[in-house]
């Protein structure tokens, strides 16, 4: 017996068919600091990314230094059947708004045609990430490949007077005086990340790093120094 390693490719309608062949996925791997970034945030039927469903993404893009709100991008995928009444407290993304959402496949073909191949940044990104392969992975048949910084293990490597590690993003706004006017939504939890992306910017030059590159290796550094400190 062939142990199937890799499942089929999902059969898509046509048109949707014609749009995930049509997309520009080429990750970019380098680039200087004030290129074009796509800061993203999802929300879960849960707190594990393997295994609950992908209910919203919200992305921004920013570039030259700035946050480009329009076009932002901002999806809801249609569920089977809504989360427990505990977890919408938390989302705010109503029974109706997850039955009736976008088919799944078309939302993630919107999020991946705003997003392109262009680096990716989150706070708490590893979560972001798994939950946004494997939606893509199962309903489109796309591997991830994009590059992805995150700027809860960066944040605290470039300010060290900061909050430090494992704090939450409230805390990191809080820092930097950051004002918020909405969060724990998609999109504005995305919005909020840019801006701490930008605070953080200055710190980063700073400690001499000015490409994605520099900030990659920079950011792999973590594990030795919250070891140094336990």
């Amino acid at each position: 017996m062939i142990w199937p390693f890799s499942r089929p490719r999902p059969v898509l309608p046509p048109a949707l068919a014609a749009r995930c062949n049509a997309l520009a996925l080429e990750p970019v791997r380098d680039q200087a600091l004030d290129g074009s970034w796509v800061v993203v945030d999802v929300e879960t039927g849960g707190l594990d990314p393997r295994a609950d469903p992908l209910l919203a993404i919200g992305a921004v893009r920013v570039a030259g230094l700035a946050i480009d709100m329009v076009p932002s991008c901002e999806v809801y995928l249609r569920q089977r059947e809504a989360t427990a009444t505990d977890n919408i407290l938390l989302h705010g993304i109503t029974t109706g708004q997850q039955l009736n959402a976008q088919e799944p496949a078309a939302a993630l073909l919107d999020w991946l045609a705003f997003a392109g191949g262009q680096p990716r940044l989150a706070y708490h990104a590893a979560f972001d990430r798994m939950a946004l392969a494997r939606a893509s992975e199962a309903c489109l048949g796309l591997k991830e490949r994009a590059t992805w910084l995150d700027l809860a293990v960066l944040a605290p490597l470039l300010v060290k007077d900061g909050p430090g590690f494992d704090r939450p993003l409230d805390d990191w706004l809080a820092h930097f005086r950051i004002p918020v006017y909405q969060r724990h939504g998609a999109l504005s939890d995305a919005y909020a990340t840019a801006q701490l992306w930008l605070a953080l910017l200055p710190a980063a030059r700073a400690h001499k790093l000015t490409r994605l590159r520099q900030l990659d290796r920079f950011s792999r550094q973590a594990h030795w120094f919250r070891s140094s400190q336990s």
